[in-house]
C-alpha cells in the first residue's frame, strides 16, 4: 500500500468501519439495479398520472391518512406529468451513470413525493425501503465506476488509470438500514402470536393480495412447514444485525436473506418487494469480493458478456464530439423526457379530456349494491365460519402436522378444525359414524370468539370393530365437514366374544 494511503485510512475499529477507502463496486450495482427495479411499478403508472398524483384526480397523502392534513402541494396535470417524465428519465441517467449524482438527487426527491401522494396504493413498503436506498445512492459515488461519468472522465484524462477509491460510509448506512429493518421486523413478528401459530402466513398465502401464488397455496396446506419456516425466519432476522458484519457468517446470513426473499415472492407473491430489497444487498460487496469473483473461471467465461454494455456505451459516447457538456446534455435529455411525458398523456388520454364528449363522468352506483355494501344483513353462512378439518395423531405447535385415514385400537384420533375469522362464540360438535351414518359417539366444545382452532381428542376404544367410519363436524345442528377413516385390528371386546363362541 502507498505510505501516503496508510497514513490517511483510520487507526480506530469506528474509524475503519465508516471511512475505510474502497473501490465503490457494490454501490454502483445498487445504482444499475434498484432504479430498474424501482422504475418498473412507476413506468406501469404513467397512465394514471392525473388521477393520481395530480389537482385533476382524488390523491389521497399518507399524512391525511394520520390526520396531519395535506403537508405537500397537489400539482397540476400540467407540471406533474413532466415532472414524473423527467423522474423517469433520471432513473434511467441513474443506471447509465450519467450526471449521476445530479440524476439520483431529482429521483430521490421526486420519487418519495409522489408515492407520499398516494397513501393508499403507492406507498407501500418497499417505496419506504427504495426512498432511502435512492437517498443514500444520491451522497455516494455509485458513479465512480461502470459509469458514463467515469468513461467520460477517463477520455478528458482526469482520472488514473486505477479506480478512485472512497469512504465506504454510505454502503455502511445501506447495510445498518437492513439490520435495522430485518431486527424491527422481528420485533414485531414475536409480538404477533398468529404469526407463530401460522394462521397469519396461511391466510396470506391462501389469498391473491397482492399476485397469484399457486405454491403458497399448496405450502399452506401443511402447517408444519409454516411453523418452521415462522420461527427459522425470525431467528434469521435476529440474528442478522449481529452476524453479518463476521466475515465467516456474512455469506450464510446474506444466502439466507436471498433466499427469505425468493420465497416471499414464490409463496406470496411479492414481485417489487424482493426485488428492492435484493437490490440493496449489493451493498454488502466488499472490494475483495469483487476481486475473488474476477478470479473464478466462470466469471473469466461470462466477462465478454459484461463488457459488452460498457463497449457499445464507449462506442456511443465516442461518437459525440468532447466540446458538448454533458451537463448540457443532461438537460436537454430531461427537457425532452418532459415535453415527451405531456405529449404522451395527452395522446393516450386515459380521461377522455381531448374528448368531444368532455371528461369522464363517474356513474352512480346501483342503490341495492351501496346498500348492500354499507349495511349487509345477510348471515355468514355456517360453513364459511371453518376454514378445514382434518383428522391426525401428532401436532406441532397445537397445529395438526400428520394426516392419516387408518388407525388400530390405543390411537388417541386427534381431530382439528380451523375457523375463518371473525365468528362469534360457538358449540362445535364431532360425531363418529360407521357406513349407514349411525352415530356411535359424540361430544363436543365450546370454541370462543377470540380461538381460530379447536382440537377434539377421541381414543380408538372397544366400541369400534375393523371398518370404515367417518369423523363428522357440526356446527349449529349443520354437517360442515366428513373425514373419512378406516379401523384396522379387533377390539378387545370382539376378540373376547370370538374366543368364548
Amino acid at each position: 500500500m502507498n505510505p501516503s494511503l496508510a497514513e490517511n485510512q483510520p487507526r480506530t475499529a469506528l474509524g475503519r468501519f465508516f471511512f475505510e477507502q474502497e473501490t465503490p463496486f457494490g454501490m454502483a450495482l445498487v445504482r444499475m439495479v434498484l432504479p430498474l427495479m424501482a422504475g418498473i411499478p412507476l413506468v406501469l403508472r404513467f397512465p394514471h398520472v392525473r388521477e393520481l398524483y395530480t389537482t385533476d384526480g382524488a390523491p389521497i397523502q399518507l399524512f391525511e391518512m394520520y390526520g396531519q392534513g395535506a403537508v405537500l402541494p397537489v400539482l397540476s396535470p400540467a407540471i406533474a406529468v413532466p415532472l414524473y417524465g423527467a423522474m423517469l428519465l433520471c432513473m434511467l441517467t441513474a443506471i447509465l451513470g450519467f450526471r449521476t449524482r445530479t440524476s439520483l438527487c431529482v429521483v430521490a426527491v421526486l420519487y418519495p413525493y409522489f408515492n407520499l401522494l398516494d397513501g393508499v396504493g403507492t406507498m407501500t413498503k418497499y417505496s419506504v425501503i427504495a426512498s432511502h436506498l435512492l437517498l443514500l445512492l444520491a451522497v455516494s459515488h455509485a458513479g465512480a465506476v461502470w459509469s458514463v461519468d467515469a468513461f467520460l472522465r477517463k477520455r478528458a484524462g482526469s482520472v488514473s488509470v486505477m479506480p478512485a477509491r472512497f469512504p465506504v460510509w454510505p454502503a455502511r448506512l445501506v447495510q445498518l438500514l437492513f439490520a435495522a429493518l430485518y431486527f424491527g421486523a422481528s420485533i414485531t413478528k414475536i409480538q404477533t402470536a398468529e404469526f407463530f401459530s401460522g394462521d397469519q402466513m396461511r391466510y396470506w398465502m391462501l389469498s391473491n393480495w397482492n399476485y397469484e401464488n399457486p405454491v403458497g397455496e399448496a405450502m399452506a396446506m401443511w402447517p408444519p412447514l409454516l411453523l418452521i419456516g415462522a420461527y427459522v425466519a425470525v431467528v434469521w432476522e435476529v440474528l442478522f444485525a449481529f452476524l453479518v458484519w463476521q466475515p465467516r457468517a456474512r455469506i450464510v446470513m446474506l444466502a439466507a436473506g436471498v433466499f427469505f426473499h425468493f420465497m416471499t415472492w414464490l409463496t406470496l407473491g411479492l414481485y417489487v418487494f424482493p426485488a428492492i430489497c435484493l437490490s440493496g444487498y449489493f451493498a454488502f460487496m466488499t472490494e475483495e469480493d469483487f476481486v475473488r469473483l474476477r478470479r473464478f473461471s466462470m466469471f473469466r467465461w461470462v466477462s465478454p458478456v459484461f463488457h459488452l454494455p460498457g463497449q457499445l456505451t464507449s462506442r456511443v459516447l465516442n461518437a459525440f464530439p468532447q466540446t458538448v457538456p454533458a451537463a448540457v446534455t443532461w438537460t436537454c435529455l430531461i427537457s425532452v423526457a418532459a415535453i415527451g411525458a405531456t405529449e404522451a398523456e395527452l395522446q393516450m388520454d386515459v380521461y377522455h379530456t381531448r374528448s368531444p364528449s368532455g371528461l369522464l363522468s363517474l356513474q352512480p352506483m346501483d342503490r341495492d349494491v351501496a346498500v348492500t355494501m354499507i349495511r349487509d344483513k345477510t348471515p355468514i353462512r355456517e360453513h364459511d365460519k371453518f376454514f378445514n378439518f382434518e383428522i391426525g395423531t401428532t401436532t406441532v405447535g397445537y397445529q395438526l402436522s400428520n394426516r392419516r385415514t387408518e388407525y388400530s385400537i390405543g390411537d388417541v384420533m386427534i381431530a382439528q378444525c380451523n375457523l375463518n375469522p371473525p365468528h362469534e362464540d360457538m358449540w362445535v360438535e364431532c360425531l363418529v359414524q360407521d357406513e349407514e351414518e349411525r352415530t356411535i359417539e359424540q361430544f363436543g366444545q365450546f370454541v370462543p370468539r377470540e380461538s381460530l382452532r379447536a382440537n377434539f381428542f377421541y381414543t380408538i376404544g372397544n366400541k369400534l370393530v375393523a371398518g370404515r367410519y367417518s369423523m363428522v363436524l357440526k356446527s349449529a345442528n349443520q354437517e360442515i365437514y366428513r373425514r373419512h377413516f378406516s379401523m384396522t385390528g379387533e377390539s378387545a371386546a370382539h376378540a373376547f366374544d370370538v374366543s368364548t363362541n
